[in-house]
């Protein structure tokens, strides 16, 4: 799936977008990227999922069709 990327996010890893693939969850999909992005705060970032914004929704699930952005 692609994630897209802002803020503090997008200038770290210098990218606006990333593929990740596999995770179910927030977390898994927090869990991927610190395993692709190492050290870069990913847990304490807010996730939106179709346009619906969530902040430590750990367990919200995620389809590969799902527009995801983390700010």
């Amino acid at each position: 799936m692609k994630i897209k990327l802002t803020g503090d996010f997008a200038t770290s890893t210098g990218r606006t977008e990333v593929e990740i693939y596999g995770p179910t969850t927030v977390k898994g999909l927090l869990k991927a990227l610190d395993g692709s992005f190492p050290n870069h705060g990913w847990g304490n970032c807010n996730v939106a999922i179709n346009g619906t914004m969530y902040s430590n929704a750990w367990l919200q699930p995620i389809t590969e069709s799902d527009e995801i952005v983390i700010m």
